[in-house]
């Protein structure tokens, strides 16, 4: 009876834990990480976590196409930040 008790207040205690995140990472350019096109230009830049990563668009349509294949977009923006 008590380990069921102890189990019950160990699973209340760790759910009601607050869960922070850590924050992306921040997004390095002022460019659009699909266009290319200068961020702000097109009206007030998106910018959205991914997997860590804070990311860079200038417009709606180039989410859409960054979620179509993250992993180019991504080794692009890796790319642009490993120049000296």
């Amino acid at each position: 009876m008590k380990l069921h008790i102890l189990t019950a207040f160990a699973c209340t205690t760790l759910l009601s834990a607050p869960i922070h995140a850590a924050e992306p990472i921040p997004y390095p350019s002022t460019k659009c990480i699909v266009s290319d096109e200068k961020l702000g230009e097109m009206g007030p830049p998106i910018m959205l976590d991914y997997k860590g990563q804070q990311v860079g668009f200038c417009c709606k349509s180039c989410i859409g196409d960054f979620d179509k294949d993250p992993a180019k977009y991504l080794a692009k923006l890796k790319a642009t930040t490993a120049k000296p």
